[in-house]
């Protein structure tokens, strides 16, 4: 008997844990993200799912005084509380998505579709508002997700060591291309946790970080991630820093291109990628949007239900003259677009498109000059924006990825200076 109340005490200090501090669930799920794989039961089980199910059920009994109308005060206030417009948007692409169920051509991959959205962006309302309400769990989230970055990043350059020439990844990964989309957001995650921490080991860190994820993005040959990075570093971080922090991170990437032509065989390696996009048509990426908008085209305004692309396209949609022009060696049944506006137009049309070019405007025109955190939205924004030009070339839309980088700028976007985000100190 002696036992029973520290073996009790034992068993319910988890639980305890988990009801209180929800924030750790929220560092391991971000941790867990660029580790997925590793930490998987294919079609069974996913670290990251069931940490994100833990946390969701976890702000349940965080809500002391429920608001029943909430609802409306969201869709009434959009001129009064501009920072609830993103949300507003997210919830308009979420039911055009559904409502795209009743004319779907293949109802079933819609409503599988529907349900992988619906928890997409659940978790991420979720993570948004948490933030908000807590604005200091953003850097040990960021700091969660860059260690695991970082992780993943040492173990891909470690695999090209052993195999030189050939793409890097890591274990678990779905492929070179996932892997570096996981490893972009790492490297600029890193730049963003230099820019804000004071502390000098942080820093020593958050470059070292940035330096291997980088790295490791130059290494898995993915060239659309080659382009994102360039892009968002030269035309959207660098030009916003001071001339110290301009040198320092000009220094760092320098040391990045040092440390790269050290490696064996990278030169070839590099040259070949490069090549290679104009001999095959970017892994046949032409051919497929050339299939994919005769898709598109037959019903462009409305689409023909989400999550059908892959059910609609082979041969049989194109003309014979379209296929003519093009290898159809990459013409087979079940391929993706390989591009989320193709994906979006074709599958929920030029209103669903719409849509979402509208929530991703107003995501990357939150004020810098109003935000509580301006580094860290400029560094959000950099990312978003590195995804959206990724997935010119990728279908990402389901990835965790994008959508934490969603749910993390959302959430700092709803922050607004003079505002009180932390609680009010008791009164003697």
């Amino acid at each position: 008997m002696r036992l029973v109340a520290p073996l009790t005490a034992a068993l319910l200090f988890p639980l305890w844990s988990w009801l209180a501090f929800p924030q750790i669930l929220l560092y391991l799920y971000t941790f867990s993200l660029p580790l997925e794989g590793v930490f998987a039961v294919e079609g069974v089980f996913t670290l990251s799912k069931a940490l994100m199910g833990l946390f969701l059920l976890s702000l349940v009994f965080q809500i002391r005084r429920p608001k029943i109308a909430w609802f409306p005060a969201l869709v009434l206030t959009w001129r009064m509380i501009p920072r609830l417009r993103i949300s507003v948007l997210a919830v308009a692409l979420m039911l055009w998505l559904f409502l795209s169920y009743f004319w779907s051509v293949e109802p079933s991959a819609t409503w599988d579709k529907i349900q992988a959205w619906a928890q997409q962006l659940v978790g991420a309302l979720a993570i948004a508002f948490f933030i908000m309400a807590r604005p200091r769990t953003i850097q040990p989230v960021l700091f969660s997700y860059s260690l695991g970055a970082g992780i993943a990043a040492v173990q891909g350059i470690a695999n090209y060591l052993q195999n030189p020439l050939s793409r890097t990844t890591f274990a678990g990964a779905a492929d070179a291309a996932d892997f570096a989309a996981v490893v972009l957001l790492g490297s600029l995650v890193a730049v963003g946790l230099w820019l804000t921490t004071k502390s000098p080991w942080m820093r020593w860190y958050s470059i070292f970080c940035f330096a291997v994820c980088t790295l490791a993005v130059v290494l898995s040959g993915t060239r659309s991630a080659w382009v994102a990075i360039v892009v968002t570093l030269a035309l959207v971080i660098l030009p916003r820093l001071g001339w110290q922090r301009f040198l320092t991170l000009g220094l760092a990437s320098g040391l990045v291109g040092l440390a790269l032509f050290q490696l064996p065989a990278v030169n070839q390696f590099l040259t070949s990628r490069i090549t290679s996009a104009a001999e095959d048509g970017g892994a046949g990426r032409t051919a497929i949007w050339t299939v994919g908008w005769q898709i598109a085209q037959q019903n462009l305004i409305f689409g023909h239900g989400l999550g059908t692309f892959t059910v609609l396209f082979g041969q049989g949609v194109a003309a014979e003259s379209d296929l003519e022009s093009i290898d159809t060696y990459y013409i087979t049944d079940g391929r993706g677009a390989h591009n989320i506006y193709l994906e979006l137009i074709s599958e929920v049309g030029l209103i669903g498109l719409g849509i979402f070019l509208a929530w991703m405007w107003v995501l990357l025109q939150v004020s810098l000059r109003q935000s509580v955190h301006p580094d860290l939205i400029l560094i959000l924004k950099a990312c978003l924006l590195a995804y959206l030009i990724q997935g010119a070339f990728l279908g990402i839309l389901e990835r965790k990825y994008l959508w934490l980088t969603i749910a993390l700028l959302h959430g700092l976007a709803m922050m607004f200076r003079g505002n009180i985000y932390a609680p009010a100190a008791p009164k003697p």
